[in-house]
């Protein structure tokens, strides 16, 4: 007696390609090195080097590459940062930008 073993049957998905997104952090001539220093170490889970140097490329250059991201969490981080930055009396602003 044999036993026949099918082999199994698998759905075919389509390949579905998540688009990435830049959070730039855009220097508003007001903001302070220390708020922009605590920003990218809280909202954007940098450390301590990560943050300076980001940091004085946003005050150098005018803004800095924070992180990549999906979209919504992309959003939110920009977000944060605009809520944290209205309520210490900073008009910073976040660009988002599809990589």
């Amino acid at each position: 007696m044999s036993v026949m073993i099918e082999k199994p049957f698998r759905i075919q998905r389509p390949k579905v390609e998540i688009k990435m997104y830049f959070v730039s952090i855009l220097y508003d001539k007001y903001i302070s090195w220390e708020f922009c220093l605590y920003i990218l170490m809280d909202v954007f889970h940098k450390d301590l080097e990560q943050a300076k140097t980001i940091t004085d490329v946003i005050l150098s250059d005018g803004e800095a590459i924070c992180g990549m991201y999906t979209f919504e969490i992309a959003d939110t981080k920009a977000t944060i940062v605009e809520q944290k930055a209205n309520k210490e009396g900073f008009s910073l602003r976040c660009l988002i930008e599809e990589v």
